[in-house]
């Protein structure tokens, strides 16, 4: 339930806004999960980003100040 809330940090927004659906949905990979024992919460489905640059850039976007 809460994997589309990872793959989109800011869902929760989009729908607020009017969006019926989030430009790049969670595809229910599991890599997330797979993932969160020895890497930072995050979506790892490179499907979803131009590059493994944009990828890891999105994840480590939490630890970077507001």
């Amino acid at each position: 339930m809460a994997r589309p809330l990872v793959a989109n940090r800011d869902l929760v927004r989009m729908f607020a806004d009017g969006m019926d659906r989030a430009p790049r949905p969670c595809t229910y990979c599991n890599k997330c999960l797979v993932n969160a024992l020895e890497n930072p919460l995050g979506c790892y489905d490179e499907t979803r980003y131009g590059s493994r640059e944009e990828m890891v850039a999105e994840i480590m976007g939490v630890f970077r100040s507001a």
